[in-house]
């Protein structure tokens, strides 16, 4: 249940009223065991950690009338097994957004840190896992939105847009102007190499049982990405579906960048690994989610195509799960994932070897 802090206006003397302010403070905790078969030489196979991001969420709206408010959203995230921040420490404390800006007739524009217009969206709406537990499957193979530790469907310093609906339909953009630089000058001569700007489009259609999704995204060494996705409610099961097509920048436009976020698809038994300069990856996935009262079955099948060059992925990934709902915020959940890694460098020999991965959890979830 979310717990709500009302900050009461001050009524000045002569009996004009402030705008009143809304604080919402929500988040999950999602702890899970995990057993993975696969993994680096010394490494555990049994771990407990998190299944979904972890995070405490502080959503501030104040009325401005005229149908305007202000928003500010900043969001905290954790492994909830060591209370470091994720990734061992190595991400931002506020990895999940920190925005503020401005909503009203005209739509909503935010600035600052957050999930890109491509990635705020597809997923829950193209992955039946909904990014979390070893079975989810949401983002494409070998893309990565930032070259940063932590930068994995974010973008900083970043211009946010989303229009208002039209009968269902929205728009949503973002922008990031700040180029990075990626080497130092070795000599007066030799200036430092810069990484590019960052744009992301989507358009989404959510009517009804039917959502469908489009967009296209161009990272700072000129990946793109584009993707569609879409679900459809029968009532007796939903079902998902994305396609999405990976092409990476030249190695002139890679020169010098440090390819230390990891490929978010991939997320067990291998190192990082993003898609080749010049190379392309295909993406494919499709799943379903069936209710039976408190209980859900969920599973999914994804496969990435990356046309056998050194170094790119070409796996497949099949995901089975039950979920169980305890109360409307609690909820326990197991799922397993067998994941055919080829031509990947976690393998004895990465050009011709495959390695396959297990993964198991059992983990329940609270959301306040």
């Amino acid at each position: 249940m979310k717990k709500t802090l009302i900050a009461l206006a001050a009524v000045a003397a002569t009996g004009a009223a402030f705008a009143q302010s809304t604080v919402t403070i929500s988040g999950v905790l999602d702890v899970g065991v995990k057993n993975v078969s696969n993994v680096a030489p010394g490494a555990s196979k049994m771990s407990v950690g998190s299944g979904n991001n972890n995070r405490i969420n502080f959503s501030v709206t104040e009325d401005l009338g005229g149908g305007m408010k202000a928003m500010a959203n900043a969001a905290m995230r954790f492994d909830p097994a060591t209370g470091l921040t994720e990734a061992s420490g190595g991400r931002p404390l506020f990895q999940g957004e920190t925005r503020i800006g401005l909503s009203g007739g005209f739509g909503t524009v935010m600035l600052g840190r957050g999930l890109t217009a491509l990635q705020a969206p597809n997923g829950g709406n193209s992955d039946p896992f909904g990014v979390s537990t070893v079975a989810g499957s949401v983002y494409a193979a070998g893309f990565a939105t930032d070259y940063a530790a932590g930068g994995e469907g974010r973008i900083d310093g970043a211009l946010f847009y989303t229009s208002p609906s039209f009968n269902g339909l929205t728009v949503g953009a973002s922008f990031s102007p700040r180029t990075v630089a990626t080497a130092a000058a070795t000599a007066p001569a030799v200036p430092a190499t810069y990484s590019g700007k960052s744009t992301s489009l989507n358009a989404l259609y959510a009517n009804g049982p039917l959502v469908v999704g489009l967009g296209t995204e161009t990272n700072r060494a000129s990946d793109k990405i584009t993707q569609v996705y879409a679900n459809y409610d029968l009532g007796v099961a939903k079902l998902f579906a994305s396609h999405a097509t990976v092409k990476g920048g030249t190695a002139a436009e890679r020169n010098n960048i440090t390819f230390s976020a990891a490929s978010s698809a991939v997320p067990t038994g291998g190192a990082t690994s993003q898609v080749a300069a010049d190379g392309k990856i295909k993406n494919w996935t499709i799943g379903a989610v069936v209710p039976m009262g408190a209980l859900s079955i969920r599973g999914g099948y994804s496969q990435w195509n990356g046309n056998g060059a050194v170094g790119q992925q070409n796996d497949n990934k099949l995901g089975l799960g039950v979920k169980y709902d305890l109360s409307k915020r609690t909820y326990v959940y197991s799922d397993v994932a067998s994941q055919t890694r080829k031509n990947n460098a976690v393998t004895t020999n990465p050009a011709t070897s495959n390695a396959k991965v297990t993964s198991f959890d059992l983990g329940v979830a609270h959301s306040f």
